[in-house]
């Protein structure tokens, strides 16, 4: 190993301790045009890219190109009463939610799933519940909590922060195999640094079917719970949901915890609140 090559993978693990992803990458991309590696100065103004923050319209544009991803294998449904109820739900949400409004809207469909219990919310104000999801819901408050937990996530803009998450991880394991590849000079470490910061539709996609940390799960369960309040539907519906699912198929935290978290929640904040006979008649008619 030359000592530019020893100095320059020196200066990479030290870069490492800076906070945030620009910052890494303005250095990275300097240290590259410095030393004549072209691969560090592409990879340094990935990293810069990638860091930045995302304006309304083009977290719209993200969101509906994840939406495509996720419907290529789990179509909408075509059932038109239905998607009209889920959006009668939605909207009535999104009206008491923080963010009430945003680019181009708030967008709901039921993705044709009838075996996965899933919801997704992407990055622009997409939302989707599987129809499994929606069966497994006995009254349109359970089905209005998970609704307004996706609505959550949104307004928390957990879709977006998973890209700056996720592209910090790659970035510090592009450095480790550029690290490698300057010690061993091994040609294959430098061809798998390709397409690595520009995947930022794989990696959105993948957070967003994965699901996000305990943190940020419970961030949207509480939200949820407050606005449900709001709208006048009952804040323990949430916690009726989530105590029916199965803990090991579950991607968005252990559920039973998460239900207990609720209820706590909601008795320190006054009860349950009301059920009403005329919503539970119409979530029948509905959801079949």
């Amino acid at each position: 190993m030359t000592n530019k090559t020893q100095l320059l993978l020196l200066g990479m693990v030290l870069l490492l301790g800076l906070p945030g992803c620009a910052t890494l990458g303005s250095a990275i991309k300097i240290g590259g045009m410095a030393t004549g590696y072209q691969e560090l100065t592409d990879m340094g103004s990935s990293m810069e890219k990638s860091s930045r923050e995302f304006n309304a319209e083009e977290k719209y544009y993200v969101g509906r190109t994840v939406a495509v991803t996720l419907m290529a294998d789990d179509p909408a449904d075509n059932n038109q009463a239905l998607l009209r109820y889920i959006n009668a739900i939605g909207h009535t949400l999104v009206l008491v939610c923080e963010k009430p409004e945003i680019f181009n809207g708030y967008h709901f469909a039921v993705l044709q799933n009838p075996k996965q219990m899933n919801a997704y919310a992407c990055p622009g104000g997409f939302l989707f519940v599987s129809s499994a999801l929606v069966r497994h819901c006995r009254t349109e408050d359970e089905l209005a909590a998970v609704i307004a937990h996706e609505i959550a996530h949104i307004v928390l803009d957990h879709p977006m922060e998973a890209i700056q998450a996720s592209h910090q991880r790659a970035a510090v394991a592009s450095l480790v195999k550029f690290g490698i590849r300057k010690a061993g000079e091994s040609q294959s470490e430098v061809r798998q640094l390709s397409g690595i910061f520009n995947n930022v539709v794989k990696d959105v996609v993948k957070a967003v079917a994965q699901g996000y940390s305990r943190d940020k799960e419970k961030q949207a369960d509480l939200m949820a719970v407050d606005m449900l309040k709001q709208a006048g539907y009952s804040p323990i519906a949430l916690a009726a949901v989530l105590s029916r699912m199965d803990s090991h198929s579950c991607h968005h935290g252990d559920p039973k915890i998460r239900a207990r978290n609720i209820t706590r929640k909601v008795q320190e904040s006054g009860g349950n609140g009301p059920v009403y006979s005329g919503r539970t008649a119409r979530f029948k008619k509905q959801v079949k």
